[in-house]
């Protein structure tokens, strides 16, 4: 069996740790000077993240085991 699938989805997985570190660091700045309130706003933004990464490890894991599934991956013993 390949890897590359795994390596795929960790990588994926990986990106959205980094994207999430970097809105989070612009987000701190934002909020420190009291430019505005968004509380409602900001609260859809975060369910609408959870729901996002929520999807992709749900369908990208389905992914990754229906890439196994294909006659490239599979073993010819």
């Amino acid at each position: 069996m390949s890897f590359i699938p795994v390596f795929v989805y960790i990588v994926g997985i990986a990106v959205f740790g980094v994207t999430y570190y970097i809105i989070d660091g612009m987000l701190d700045a934002i909020l420190s000077t009291n430019v505005g309130e968004s509380g409602i706003v900001m609260d859809l933004f975060i369910y609408l993240w959870a729901g996002i990464l929520i999807i992709y490890l749900i369908f990208g894991g389905w992914w990754m085991i229906r890439k196994y599934n294909e006659t490239e991956y599979r073993s010819e013993y």
